[in-house]
């Protein structure tokens, strides 16, 4: 069982390194750690939030702030708040390494939306021009290789309040499901 934990922990450990290699993902200044698990928690609804893991980047290495009990992973990155199946972890190690994604589906959810990434270039850290950034409001992801045989839009300026794939043409194309805001 100890092997199984440290396997598990590793398995969560390392995809979440390489998000936040791109994504940028730090401690926000001033957020305690009672505070930065709530915006966390923000990402997902509360029936998965509640349950989920959350965890911290902190000085180049991963703090787990609370063992969750379902199989999400919840952080904070520059991109926004996020909550991770095991898939999409495995799927983000991939695309952070180079190597094959899983042949698998996989979700992430970010409801408060993201601060933008090009629709273009799987590494791009930054707009620029010709790499067509997309800002999108709150949203669901698919990744992993069935996305490739889904028939979303793939335009490099897609319309981000309808369903579109980020990074057409390569290995690391997802699916964004933008979700609609209920009026009050």
């Amino acid at each position: 069982m100890p092997t199984r934990i440290k396997v598990a922990a590793l398995a969560i450990s390392l995809p979440l390194l390489a998000l936040v290699g791109v994504a940028g993902a730090q401690q926000p200044a001033g957020d305690t750690d009672t505070e930065y698990s709530a915006r966390a928690m923000t990402a997902a609804p509360p029936e998965v939030a509640h349950d989920a893991t959350i965890v911290r980047m902190i000085s180049g290495s991963v703090q787990t702030l609370k063992k969750g009990d379902n199989e999400y992973t919840c952080m904070v990155g520059n991109a926004g708040p996020m909550c991770m199946g095991p898939i999409a972890m495995e799927w983000v190690q991939a695309w952070q390494n180079h190597t094959l994604p899983p042949n698998q589906l996989g979700f992430i959810y970010m409801l408060n939306g993201d601060t933008g990434r090009s629709d273009t270039d799987p590494w791009a850290t930054k707009p620029a021009p010709g790499n067509h950034w997309v800002k999108t409001g709150p949203h669901v992801m698919m990744v992993g290789l069935p996305v490739k045989r889904m028939t979303f839009p793939r335009t490099p300026d897609p319309d981000p309040t309808k369903p579109y794939v980020v990074w057409s043409g390569t290995l690391y194309e997802h699916v964004v499901l933008p979700l609609r805001q209920n009026s009050p």
